[in-house]
């Protein structure tokens, strides 16, 4: 028996991503964990393997402050509901993202990194600017972004 199945592995990582978004915003980043999961990008092809993989969900992070209390979250809690039916929509098959392999928050990540984006969002020769062919969808504050 596992100890923690897929579907609240899942949960607690939308909630830690997108517990401010909306519930579209919470599909988006569960397709996002779906599609890495399935396409094997950066996972062992396993949703434990997906979120787990160093550095790219920032909630599994050590340095989180909502880390621990995500795994203390209450399946009552409507958020947390929100998060439950959006990883079950994006399991039947929801495509809001189009197939996006990653999403950030530009606004919040360049305040955090100093002005610039992560390599594999910035438009090439100018880190601080996104790279706009590579956007798929953008809803509420996440952008989703096609791989490489």
């Amino acid at each position: 028996m596992r100890l923690i199945n897929d579907d609240v592995l899942a949960t607690v990582v939308i909630w830690q991503e997108s517990r401010g978004e909306s519930y579209f915003g919470k599909v988006g980043v569960a397709e996002v964990l779906r599609n890495r999961t399935v396409l094997k990008y950066m996972s062992d092809g396993t949703l434990v393997g997906t979120v787990l993989w160093k550095q790219q969900f920032s909630g599994m992070n050590a340095g989180d402050v909502n880390r621990i209390p995500s795994f203390k979250l209450d399946d009552q809690n409507s958020v947390v509901q929100e998060c439950i039916r959006a990883w079950k929509d994006a399991c039947a098959g929801s495509n809001r993202v189009h197939g996006a392999v990653h999403y950030l928050n530009v606004k919040l990540t360049k305040i955090l990194r100093g002005g610039t984006l992560p390599l594999w969002a910035a438009k090439p020769g100018a880190p601080g600017e996104l790279n706009e062919a590579l956007v798929l969808a953008v809803i509420e504050n996440h952008t989703f972004i096609r791989a490489l």
